[in-house]
């Protein structure tokens, strides 16, 4: 009875993450102005266009009820600039739903997660338009061009200013620059425990994921003067916290066992690590997760478990001794 209380439903898992993703539409909301609160009511809308059109064009009946695109859109939003333009927030989805998801057959049949597919086409096709953001707390127009000034992302200013000028402070609050929903490192780590407790996100692969980051930061120390300012700029200064918990815990792309799912968020942790030294590209989770997700199919594919690789193990150191210890005890009867 208790395990079957603890399994979530696809509609459950999409609706809680829906759902809390809404707290950092708000905190967004908080510190850009009803700019950031347009935004995700255009990328949601277009969201759902787009894949209504797709399907209709297959002759199928569309599901009103999938939550799955409205959370698509609200992630979209979330990974964008405050002050991006809204043409170009519309062809991002555009990109994600039909490239990424519609492109394999529609929902559940995809291998990628769409919304990562469309920021990572974006950020190619409009590099200097999705990847400079406005100043937080800085109240923003409702205009769809805007001319303020933008700034890098912190992961980008580390790249050459390993002790940037914010304070530790103003990162755990989200007063830095970056996507609009996606700085809120508190609000992320509230978020990700609730997801986790009520089982709509995977222990395994976030803390798999974030686990190998914040290992690989401090054996290598890539930001920072110390171990630990190394670990925690790795952590917070990108996208890694919100994407290893909204895009690694997709449920459509998640595998289904344990021992997949601790494995899936290792690998990702691993290639983040990989792209952005040798890559030097930023938010190279995003490209982590791209490469990944055959990988978790394959995982699931193969049924690798860590509990039965063990007892096979265990089997075969032990079992032989079992068996002759058995004729021992026959021969001295």
């Amino acid at each position: 009875m208790l395990n079957k209380f603890l399994q979530k439903t696809e509609r459950k898992s999409v609706v809680d993450m829906f759902l809390v993703s809404l707290t950092l539409v708000f905190m967004s909301c908080y510190y850009y102005g009803l700019r950031s609160l347009v935004l995700t009511l255009i990328s949601v809308l277009s969201a759902y266009i787009i894949d209504i059109i797709c399907v209709k064009l297959r002759g199928e009946k569309y599901d009103f009820t999938d939550f799955s695109v409205p959370l698509s859109g609200v992630l979209m939003a979330l990974m964008m600039p405050a002050s991006v333009s809204y043409h170009i927030i519309v062809l991002s989805n555009i990109l994600a739903i039909t490239l990424g998801k519609q492109f394999f057959g529609g929902k559940g049949k995809n291998i990628f997660n769409p919304t990562v597919v469309g920021l990572v086409l974006s950020s190619i096709c409009w590099g200097n338009k999705v990847l400079l953001y406005p100043k937080p707390e800085e109240t923003l127009p409702l205009a769809s061009e805007l001319s303020v000034s933008l700034s890098p992302s912190l992961t980008r200013v580390l790249g050459y200013a390993s002790n940037p000028s914010v304070s530790n402070v103003d990162i755990f609050i989200g007063k830095f620059t970056g996507p609009m929903g996606a700085t809120h490192i508190v609000i992320i780590l509230v978020c990700a425990i609730i997801l986790i407790c009520r089982r709509s996100a995977s222990f395994l692969t976030f803390f798999g994921g974030t686990g190998t980051i914040a290992i690989l930061a401090y054996l290598f120390r890539f930001f920072g003067s110390d171990a630990f300012t190394a670990v925690f700029y790795q952590l917070a200064s990108g996208t890694v916290l919100f994407s290893m918990l909204f895009f690694a815990c997709d449920y459509y792309v998640l595998p289904k066992s344990k021992s997949s799912r601790l494995l899936y968020g290792i690998v990702i942790g691993g290639l983040t690590i990989l792209i952005q030294v040798i890559g030097k590209v930023e938010n190279s989770i995003l490209y982590a997760l791209i490469i990944a997700a055959p990988i978790g199919i394959v995982l699931d594919e193969s049924a690798f478990s860590f509990g039965r690789e063990f007892r096979k193990l265990k089997k075969k150191i032990f079992g032989n001794k079992k068996s002759s210890d058995e004729e021992v005890k026959n021969g001295q009867q």
